[in-house]
């Protein structure tokens, strides 16, 4: 089989949108034998369908789950491919359409990003962290260093027992005298791939979203859009949240993203 795709590099987090009508039952092979090709470095992979939604288009990942930097990249994919400057895309794990902005100058594209459903927490041993929780993801934050790959796995098992997520990640998070930066590490639970990412969208709002609720509980502000560039292996991404009475109301995430060429790849015999 001969499938088709095109390369985005949304701050390092390399994705495959593959434009070919695959079938459901192959996207788990398809998307491990384009990750194992070194040669592209690719993260994560999405298939194009056809929309249910009302959006212009329809990206379906690899495992079912939502991707904000996926999202971003095909917003801008769809956006050159109609010679406009947004789109409104849908992508798996979230269940409304989104609106993705592109900025032409600066090579960017900005998505509206759904909101957390809530900050929650999950207790392990003598501690706790925080767990910013999607419809399709959970992101756990630790401002400790990032886990040992064994204690990493026991924490999402634990994420995995406690929420019904398609995927979950575990942000490490750590501010200098300068600026905030995140390691992610994102697993994705149909395909059981596990991947220290070079930048996470969805977690880079759990991060903002985190860090949002900290800045107005010491301030005690009711309402406030707090803004936050976040520095990622791969590079950054500017994550805004609007805090009012207690939930995120509001999100977006920010950033460059590239589209390449297509490419051919012959799978299977």
């Amino acid at each position: 089989m001969e499938i088709h795709f095109v390369i985005a590099d949304p701050a390092g987090n390399i994705t495959a949108i593959v434009k070919d009508g695959v079938a459901d039952d192959d996207y788990r092979s398809v998307a491990a034998a384009i990750m194992q090709d070194q040669q592209w470095k690719v993260e994560q992979v999405g298939f194009i369908t056809k929309p249910k939604l009302g959006g212009e288009a329809r990206l379906q990942m690899m495992g079912g789950e939502f991707c904000g930097n996926a999202a971003r990249s095909f917003g801008k994919y769809i956006a050159q491919k109609t010679r406009k400057q947004e789109a409104v895309i849908e992508i798996s794990g979230n269940s409304t359409p989104m609106r993705i902005e592109t900025d032409p100058a600066r090579g960017s594209a900005k998505a509206q990003m759904p909101c957390p459903l809530k900050i929650d927490e999950l207790s392990v041993g003598l501690g706790s962290y925080p767990v910013v929780v999607f419809e399709g993801i959970v992101h756990l934050i630790t401002e400790k260093k990032m886990p040992e790959p064994d204690d990493l796995k026991k924490l999402l098992s634990l994420l995995y027992q406690k929420y019904d997520a398609e995927a979950a990640g575990i942000m490490h998070l750590e501010k200098t005298a300068e600026e905030y930066r995140m390691t992610p590490a994102v697993h994705v639970r149909a395909t059981d791939s596990l991947v220290y990412e070079n930048s996470c969208g969805s977690g880079s709002v759990a991060a903002a979203s985190y860090l949002a609720l900290k800045q107005c509980e010491q301030t005690g502000a009711e309402q406030e859009t707090c803004t936050y560039d976040i520095q990622q292996p791969g590079g950054c991404i500017t994550a805004s949240v609007t805090f009012s009475q207690g939930k995120i109301t509001a999100a977006s995430i920010d950033g460059a993203v590239s589209i390449g060429g297509e490419i051919a790849m012959e799978i299977g015999s």
